[in-house]
């Protein structure tokens, strides 16, 4: 079982017998915060486990507020690297540096396919480990590959990200969906009414019902969320 950030440094601190000084508790907290930002990109029944390394100085850390408002920037679909994030402190805004390693269990090919398949569960096999070097988009949930259909060529071994498949229509034009827009400790739920069609991890155009168009992305059927920044 995953042991999260704030567990593990609490382990730590017991084996050690020490406390943290209150500019490493800041860290520690930054880096399970901006843990939670990485997890709520990649929700599913298998999360990965992000491991959060703080590259900025710690001189440039004590400038920011006691809880700054956080936001990754970025490809979300990347998993690993180094990576910024905004620190917004009322009016003003800081930038952190990070640097990212995740581990966790994600699926590959377990014989060839040919594009147009339709994907069933003895075609995929699940793999453990590292992720770095991994596509971006990578899958973690069999269900989201389970049913779509490769757009090329796939072998055996083949790790299996989002931009290799095609999903059915989870969303058609038209019709009236669920809108989540998650935020930190909240959530925000509503209704609207999809522009164009999409599938699972699509990009859809939807307008609220105050007439404001949004773009969201689709997580299930008639199910799509929003970022707060739209």
């Amino acid at each position: 079982m995953p042991i999260s950030l704030s567990k593990l440094s609490c382990t730590l601190l017991m084996c050690w017998g020490l406390s943290l000084s209150p500019a490493q508790a800041a860290t520690s907290e930054l880096q399970s915060r901006i843990a939670s930002l990485l997890a709520a990109n990649n929700e599913g029944q298998n999360q990965p486990t992000f491991h959060i390394a703080i590259l900025t100085p710690e001189a440039r850390l004590a400038k920011l507020c006691p809880e700054p408002d956080l936001r990754l920037i970025g490809n979300p679909a990347r998993l690993t690297g180094n990576r910024s994030v905004a620190a917004r402190c009322g009016n003003k805004q800081h930038f952190i540096q990070i640097k990212v390693n995740a581990t966790g269990k994600y699926w590959v090919v377990a014989r060839p396919l040919t594009a147009g398949q339709v994907i069933t569960p003895p075609d995929i096999r699940p793999m453990e480990g590292e992720l770095a070097n991994l596509p971006a988009g990578l899958l973690f949930d069999a269900e989201k590959i389970i049913g779509s259909t490769p757009t090329r060529a796939l072998h055996p071994g083949q790790p299996l990200a989002a931009n290799q498949l095609r999903h059915r229509w989870a969303v058609l034009a038209t019709q009236e969906v669920d809108i989540v827009a998650p935020g930190e400790g909240f959530m925000i739920r509503a209704r609207g009414k999809a522009l164009n069609n999409g599938g699972l991890d699509d990009r859809v155009r939807v307008q609220m019902r105050n007439g404001q168009i949004v773009t969201a992305v689709v997580i299930g059927d008639e199910r799509v969320s929003m970022n707060m920044d739209n």
